[in-house]
């Protein structure tokens, strides 16, 4: 007998006349059987399978035509938005009665007109935000995302496919992005290396932390980094259960960037080490000595791993003009950055590169469960293809290849480039005008990058 409940359907097909025939592939325990079985059931006489189709509740709309029209409505709408942001200030307060407005709100026990819902967007949530993608803003590094990034969106969300896997187009578009990453910071790119799309850095980050302690069996594993890294990374030893005494901050020299000798003078002979590298802090953007980071590391490659925080500047190897200062960024073990930020694809898309790509896979695999067996033939991936759920914590993940994918090839890098250029040139000049004006702001640390930090 066939135990349905342990049988895989990769593939289904259906005639209906006067009688439904399903075929699929049909697994006996663990023993796949590339015969088609083809059951018929004779539906004329079968009050199971009668169905009023008039009465199927769904989520389509009652009228195609007017979702149709409050589409281009929203689309004029967002791109006027965008065009006409130099007409609005970057930010303004949220009144007290908007947000009383919107705690307020009722139950949505019923449903409402969508274009009501619009409305009540354009009015409570559009005027209100943190406006990061104003040309004015300049407080934090944010990312301003982009008109192309936004249509990306939105054909994502239509689709709403699930990338864990399987014989669909996302997974190739993720592994072409994954490939041109690697390509623009000189990370292997082969099948020995590895990476996926997250979040961000600080997922990235989690992710990195996790196959480092694979490799070392769980050894004692102490975390190396400056005072200026980002709190991501205790927040990662937290998650994974490294104690907070594992985690040594190694001072700094007069450019912020960790300083070597102290790092050497530190590292504990005995222990495993993770040694996280600053390709711009986020605090002042300075850029560790990644080359010399990475000499250190190879003198001892058994015992120390690599890592390189790279949020914000990793992506600067877009610029010719940058890349020297991320000399050694190659060279890394694992590296964690955004692409929200300065490639302005749309929040939330970070990603993680991984150098030893089978260490990665192996620290994440899990046995597959029934439903998941592999199978050659229709949706379910045959043996070989690639399983993003297989190198993050996700099986359920969105599609974020769709977004990058659109914003790089309609850009291209050598644009992101010049605009990188542009914007640590702004921030050269800013900091000039306050060095002439010393007698009211102080420089806080003289960096050539596009952060500046200033006292007043």
């Amino acid at each position: 007998m066939v135990d349905l409940l342990e049988t895989s359907i990769s593939s289904i097909r259906v005639t209906v006349d006067e009688h439904l025939e399903i075929s699929f592939p049909v697994r006996f325990g663990s023993r796949n059987y590339e015969k088609i079985w083809s059951f018929t059931v004779g539906l004329r006489h079968s009050s199971m399978f009668e169905m009023n189709t008039t009465d199927e509740i769904s989520l389509d709309p009652s009228n195609w035509n007017d979702l149709r029209l409050l589409g281009h409505q929203i689309m004029d709408n967002m791109i006027d938005y965008t065009r006409d942001i130099r007409l609005r200030p970057p930010w303004r307060p949220i009144p007290l009665a908007i947000k009383q407005t919107i705690l307020n709100s009722d139950f949505p026990l019923q449903g409402q007109s969508p274009w009501e819902v619009y409305d009540e967007i354009c009015s409570t949530f559009l005027p209100y935000n943190v406006g990061n993608i104003h040309p004015f803003f300049w407080g934090h590094v944010y990312g301003a995302g982009s008109t192309i990034g936004a249509l990306a969106e939105f054909i994502t969300g239509t689709v709403n496919t699930m990338s864990w896997g399987g014989q669909q187009s996302s997974i190739y578009l993720e592994r072409k992005v994954l490939s041109w990453l690697k390509q623009l910071i000189g990370f292997p790119n082969d099948e020995t290396s590895s990476g996926i799309l997250v979040s961000g850095t600080s997922v990235a980050t989690i992710i990195a932390l996790a196959v480092a302690r694979k490799k070392f069996h769980e050894r004692n594993m102490i975390i190396y980094c400056s005072k200026d890294t980002h709190s991501c990374i205790t927040r990662a030893a937290n998650l994974l259960n490294i104690n907070k005494e594992n985690i040594v901050y190694v001072s700094t020299n007069e450019q912020r960037q960790m300083d070597l000798q102290a790092l050497e003078a530190c590292i504990d002979p005995n222990a495993c080490g993770f040694i996280v590298g600053s390709a711009g802090t986020v605090g002042t953007g300075a850029i560790d000595d990644l080359q010399g980071l990475a000499d250190l590391c190879a003198r001892r490659p058994n015992d120390l791993w690599f890592h390189v925080d790279g949020a914000i500047g990793a992506v600067a190897c877009c610029s010719k003009r940058l890349r020297p200062l991320f000399i050694g960024l190659e060279r890394a073990d694992s590296i964690a950055f955004d692409l929200h930020k300065w490639l302005s694809v749309p929040y939330e898309c970070g990603c993680i590169l991984v150098r030893d790509g089978q260490l990665h896979q192996s620290t994440f695999a899990q046995p597959a469960v029934s439903y998941l067996t592999l199978m050659d033939g229709g949706y379910t991936p045959s043996k070989g293809e690639y399983f993003f759920s297989d190198y993050g914590l996700e099986l359920s993940r969105n599609t974020k290849a769709i977004k990058v994918w659109m914003t790089l090839k309609t850009y291209g890098f050598e644009r992101f480039g010049r605009i990188m250029e542009q914007n640590v040139d702004q921030a050269l000049y800013f900091a000039r005008l306050i060095e002439q004006h010393s007698d009211q702001f102080e420089l806080l640390a003289k960096i050539a990058n596009v952060i500046k930090d200033l006292k007043y």
